[in-house]
């Protein structure tokens, strides 16, 4: 040991290493502290940069542009195509109808005249005798095209459901919504007027009375005025003037 005037080897020797380890630390700390806040920082950047990189979003579009999604393409108006072929398929039923109906008015009015005296018993059976001819393949013919008909169906609004449209869809509407209901009411003739040949022809076989027979045409006969007067006040609306865009439909 020294004196006290003077510091020993040893003990500078310590003081010597205990300042360069302190020195050391602190360069450590610093180079810890440097590299930390890098690794921080990057991925951040990175991360804004992949959102947004040069100023743009994901999508690769500016920030400051329109995104809205495109204006719904119009959905194209059927109604008048469906109208027109719901008219073409009810002509059909309506031609066919014709016939059979004529021979069941002549069938008809030949009893109306015999009733008031017009005509004689003798005058009326020829009428009668007359209509029964070709009668069941007439009504055959509307029946085809009926379930013709029923299988295509009706694809046309009805004017109360058919929504704003233009004028012609909506005279179209009505005339099909016409045309059905004189359809309809020609059926109903129709099948009158075939239970009516079904009897004449089983009266001529023999397999009915003349009683029996005279019994159910005088049902018929009544029945037959009133479903011929409904069919001709359909058949007379004036929405059955008017015809649809792209058909020759209309009366």
């Amino acid at each position: 040991m020294e004196g006290n005037g003077g510091t020993s080897a040893p003990v500078r020797l310590l003081v010597g290493t205990f300042l360069v380890g302190t020195v050391l630390g602190l360069l450590g700390v610093i180079v810890w502290v440097g590299i930390d806040g890098d690794g921080d920082d990057a991925p951040r950047q990175a991360s804004s940069s992949a959102a947004d990189p040069g100023g743009e979003n994901e999508l690769g579009t500016d920030p400051g542009s329109d995104l809205s999604p495109a204006p719904p393409q119009p959905v194209a108006d059927t109604r008048p195509e469906r109208c027109s072929d719901a008219a073409a398929a009810l002509e059909g039923p309506l031609d066919a109808a014709r016939p059979a109906l004529r021979q069941w008015d002549v069938h008809v009015e030949a009893m109306n005249q015999l009733v008031v005296g017009e005509i004689t018993l003798q005058q009326a059976t020829r009428f009668w005798d007359q209509t029964r001819l070709g009668a069941q393949r007439n009504v055959e013919r509307f029946r085809r095209a009926w379930a013709s008909l029923e299988r295509t169906g009706v694809d046309c609004p009805g004017p109360a459901l058919l929504g704003p449209a233009p004028a012609a869809v909506r005279s179209c509407s009505r005339l099909v919504e016409a045309e059905l209901e004189v359809a309809q009411k020609a059926k109903t003739s129709i099948d009158t007027w075939e239970r009516h040949v079904h009897h004449m022809d089983m009266l001529k076989l023999g397999t009915l009375s003349p009683e029996k027979a005279t019994e159910m045409w005088l049902q018929m006969w009544k029945r037959g005025v009133r479903d011929l007067d409904v069919y001709r006040s359909a058949a007379r609306k004036p929405a059955l003037e008017a015809g649809c865009p792209g058909s020759d439909s209309g009366s």
